[in-house]
């Protein structure tokens, strides 16, 4: 084994380890807070809801807390719920952190990246998204479900993407902004995802009564207009509860407005990296911009809920650390913007008051996703020099899979030495 090919292999066990890390000292904290009676866990919730839902009780608590989601959720987390209390709380949080540790896995391999990059990714994705593991929260489940679903994407596997999406909607609504996109973006998807969506929409009726379900999509529509306007009204760590800490408070219809802006322009840049790009990056950005994008004006977005730019993070990071043109200013940006994220509310609450310490999540994400902007522009400049270049030639990049050769070529100058290859 060459010394390239050992160091590549420390980095990798080391990102595992990281993962072995997060499951231990969740499944410790877990146990010590059910021992000692001081739970700080939202499965309660989920479990609730399943109770109710084959109770045939109501699942909505008309408050704008507690159980939000579609009645679906109440189904997929049934396997869940059937288990004892403490195995839940566990199985659960284990559950969740594997799929989100297999879909780093996935993404390190979509961009080419070695045991490096996985270390990175890893450390990036399980610093950030300790807080939801160790309150159980479905984030996690949703960002290794969507990371999963644009990978097949980038490798056409169209069911298996429709799939993925279908379920990270039944158990989180905002999974369909990643679904419109591909619907727009991947021709091939459109239809797959209205009988996917079809599906998840009718299975509750298999479940039980009609008048039952029908009444619980009712009762979804009244909860979810009270927890948009409870968004509205109080700060969450997004644009406009940062604006309204900075003294700035944004009207609900200019709130619309710039919310639909937002989705135009995420839309357009998604679509331009997926018709110049190759399928890998263009995958990842179609990612990125749309976590960005839930992460910034999605109304509840929590601390939290930043989990799922972790990865994101984790790729810029590891992009300005190992490629050819190293920027020690991106990695000490990109590091402080992990560490920031993570130590949101604990460095918020210092300078401003507790309801108010929700600002800096957001903050730093503005700045990434003004860099990732950045990073796409100068992929796009790439991928042109590369089509003049290859026209001056007389090579034809007409072809898919010739374009994604040569631009990965333009992208990752290094891929084959950080391989092992020679």
């Amino acid at each position: 084994m060459s010394k390239v090919t050992s160091l590549l292999a420390e980095h990798n066990r080391a990102g595992w380890l990281v993962w072995l890390t997060l499951a231990g000292s969740i499944t410790f904290t877990v146990l010590l807070s059910i021992w000692l009676g001081q739970e700080r866990s939202v499965t309660p919730a989920y479990c609730s809801a399943v109770e109710n839902w084959f109770a045939g009780e109501p699942l909505y608590t008309m408050q704008g807390h507690g159980f939000l989601y579609l009645p679906q959720a109440a189904l997929v987390f049934a396997p869940w719920a059937i288990l004892p209390h403490s195995t839940c709380e566990i199985v659960w949080r284990l559950s969740i952190i594997a799929v989100l540790a297999f879909s780093v896995v996935r993404l390190t391999r979509l961009l080419n990246g070695d045991g490096r990059w996985y270390g990175v990714l890893s450390l990036a994705a399980a610093a950030m998204g300790w807080g939801c593991a160790r309150n159980g929260q479905s984030t996690l489940l949703i960002t290794g479900l969507m990371i999963l679903a644009v990978v097949d994407l980038a490798e056409s596997r169209w069911w298996r993407a429709t799939i993925l999406l279908a379920i990270a909607f039944a158990f989180k609504p905002f999974a369909i902004v990643l679904i419109l996109l591909a619907a727009v973006i991947y021709p091939q998807m459109s239809w797959r995802l209205a009988i996917g969506l079809f599906v998840v929409a009718i299975a509750p009726f298999a479940m039980q009564r009609p008048d039952y379900v029908i009444s619980q999509y009712v009762a979804f529509n009244q909860s979810l207009q009270i927890t948009i306007d409870v968004g509205d009204s109080e700060k969450w760590a997004q644009v406009f509860g940062m604006l309204e800490v900075a003294g700035l408070k944004v009207p609900s219809s200019a709130r619309t407005i710039l919310r639909l802006i937002a989705a135009v322009a995420t839309l357009f840049l998604c679509w331009k990296a997926s018709r110049n790009l190759s399928p890998q990056r263009s995958a990842y950005y179609l990612y990125s911009l749309a976590a960005c994008y839930l992460m910034l004006f999605n109304s509840r977005t929590e601390g939290n809920t930043y989990a799922m730019v972790g990865p994101v993070y984790g790729v810029l990071l590891a992009e300005a650390l190992f490629q050819k043109n190293r920027g020690t200013v991106v990695v000490w940006a990109m590091s402080s913007a992990i560490v920031l994220s993570v130590l949101n509310y604990d460095l918020a609450v210092l300078i401003t008051s507790r309801p108010d310490a929700i600002w800096i999540s957001p903050l730093v994400c503005v700045g990434v996703t003004g860099y990732l902007v950045l990073r796409l522009c100068q992929d796009l400049r790439r991928a042109s020099s590369a089509r003049r270049e290859s026209l001056k030639t007389g090579d034809s990049l007409s072809h898919p899979l010739e374009r994604a050769v040569v631009l990965e070529k333009v992208r990752y100058p290094l891929a084959p030495v950080l391989r092992g290859e020679t």
